[in-house]
């Protein structure tokens, strides 16, 4: 900052016919230069801020301060004294110079500006000197700002919860119930870890975060609940044990050679077991029945008892609970419950008898 200005790195560039600097900004001159785009929906280039997302946001940073990645910011710079000094003769990079009475409006990136400073008023000296990116155009109508927000957004993709899961390596309890999940040998491959739900005919069984719900469910777990070190093997004990009583037939099949085939398929799109409501069914079973019997059980004898129940969508035991009048699948908790339920009496009443 030098004669009332503020000096930052930056490098000029054009794109779809404007030109714009993408400069880095420290957190404590961001908030002098910030104007939160406010007032009626037709007056701004922004959506209203969500106080909880940017709560999120700050909490984030401050949960991490020597680790956190931020996006960079997309915004428009109203300064008429705007300059900038190239680093040298016929070069894009040098120094952008703002009016200290220059303002930053935003189209893109508003709740992690807000997160910024909310976090910067509760670790100012940790964070003053931290930088975010920020692409800054110029000479932007507010007709161009609000198209540039819904080009931005009209092409933006959501990653999905599972892939999300697997590169959160922040989130203790997912990984301790991937370690789990990894060692389930009938899933070895059939895991889908990119999309939410499995495609059909792709070949797999679950997605992960479907996956991770279910095993949860096991060990009765909360969302963010980390698994005890010495209950977290429960997990795949349970699922080695479900996997070849409830899928029998698809792992005969695969231990043979036989390719995933459209009569694999039909008999798995018509089993309950091969369903995100019949898997996390299954996974509760497991508390249900350590609840009553405790440690004294046998999974050798639960897994026999898994294999004598009919698993078919059209059995008469799942009418109600899990599938509906009319064939169709029920995503429910009360109904997973409930089948939960009559398939942990069935398989108590099983090891009574044995």
């Amino acid at each position: 900052m030098d004669n009332m200005r503020f000096g930052f790195p930056a490098a000029k560039g054009m794109q779809g016919g404007r030109t714009f600097y993408t400069a880095c900004i420290p957190f404590s001159m961001l908030a002098r230069l910030l104007a939160i785009d406010t007032g009626n929906v037709l007056d701004r280039s922004q959506r209203a801020v969500d106080p909880k997302r940017a709560k999120a946001i700050s909490q984030y940073i401050l949960d991490n301060t020597e680790s956190f990645v931020l996006p960079a910011l997309t915004g428009v710079v109203e300064d008429e004294t705007l300059e900038f000094s190239p680093a040298a003769k016929s070069t894009s990079v040098g120094e952008l110079s703002l009016s200290m009475d220059a303002v930053i409006k935003l189209f893109d990136g508003q709740h992690r500006a807000t997160g910024i400073m909310a976090a910067l008023k509760e670790q100012f000296p940790v964070l003053k000197q931290q930088q975010v990116t920020i692409q800054l155009f110029v000479n932007m109508t507010l007709a161009d700002r609000q198209q540039a927000f819904s080009d931005i957004n009209a092409n933006a993709k959501a990653v999905s919860a599972s892939l999300n899961m697997v590169y959160d390596r922040r989130n203790d309890a997912v990984t301790a119930i991937a370690e789990e999940i990894e060692k389930v040998s009938s899933w070895a491959g059939r895991i889908d870890h990119e999309n939410n739900v499995v495609k059909a005919d792709s070949g797999m069984l679950f997605s992960f975060r479907h996956a991770v719900q279910a095993s949860r469910l096991v060990l009765g777990l909360s969302a963010k609940q980390v698994p005890d070190a010495m209950a977290v093997s429960q997990i795949s004990q349970w699922w080695n044990v479900v996997a070849p009583a409830v899928y029998w037939d698809w792992q005969e099949r695969r231990e043979r050679g036989e390719s995933y085939d459209h009569s694999i398929r039909k008999k798995i799109n018509n089993n309950v077991a091969f369903t995100a409501a019949g898997l996390m069914t299954i996974g509760r079973v497991y508390q249900l029945i350590n609840a009553k019997h405790g440690n004294r059980f046998s999974m050798f004898k639960v897994g026999s008892a898994l294999s004598n129940l009919d698993w078919n969508k059209s059995a008469d035991m799942w009418r109600g609970n899990l599938v509906d009048e009319n064939g169709n699948m029920k995503s429910g908790t009360a109904g997973q419950i409930a089948a939960a339920e009559l398939i942990a009496e069935s398989v108590s009443s099983y090891i009574e008898s044995m």
